[in-house]
């Protein structure tokens, strides 16, 4: 009779753990856990026509008249590769604009043509977004700049977050 114990008991100690851990997944009660702080993008998008290949990239459309929303993306790409610290020559940020517009001194500045501005708008890439890119054009993440002064502050702390392990983990660029 206490051998039968000891073997039920035994069988229960590495049966239970596997029904319990299958019994979590099926039913969904575990979230899975989130290390960015950017949406991925639902479909990969290369920008070949993007010059200096070799950089981890921030990449912001200007729209014609820039409100509230454009000046805080723009001071976010001139503040935080100043924040990534001693890995700066591995981060730039890039400002797409029309003709007529004008960037910051610090900012990369390249003008769209037609043809760039139309494959910028077949991507379906949302005018209020700092996009980041990779050292070989792929844009990977993508982070809604808000109106929101909380949220503004949350989302430049993210985007460094993230931009800080991509850089730690990444030999490229």
């Amino acid at each position: 009779m206490k051998g039968r114990m000891t073997l039920v008991a035994l069988i229960g100690i590495f049966v239970l753990p596997v029904v319990v851990a299958k019994l979590v997944l099926e039913k969904s009660w575990y979230e899975k856990g989130v290390t960015n702080y950017g949406q991925f993008l639902s479909e990969p998008a290369t920008l070949n026509w993007l010059p200096e290949q070799g950089q981890w990239r921030l990449i912001y459309r200007v729209p014609e008249q820039c409100d509230s929303v454009c000046e805080q993306a723009l001071f976010q790409l001139t503040q935080i590769p100043i924040a990534v610290g001693k890995e700066r020559d591995r981060v730039s940020s890039v400002a797409l604009t029309s003709t007529a517009q004008k960037a910051p001194e610090v900012l990369t500045r390249q003008t769209l043509t037609t043809e760039q501005a139309q494959a910028w708008q077949q991507q379906a890439f949302d005018k209020k977004t700092i996009y980041l890119s990779d050292p070989m054009n792929n844009v990977v993440l993508a982070y809604p700049v808000s109106d929101d002064k909380t949220q503004w502050v949350a989302q430049g702390k993210g985007l460094l977050r993230d931009l800080k392990r991509l850089l730690k983990l990444s030999k490229v660029g």
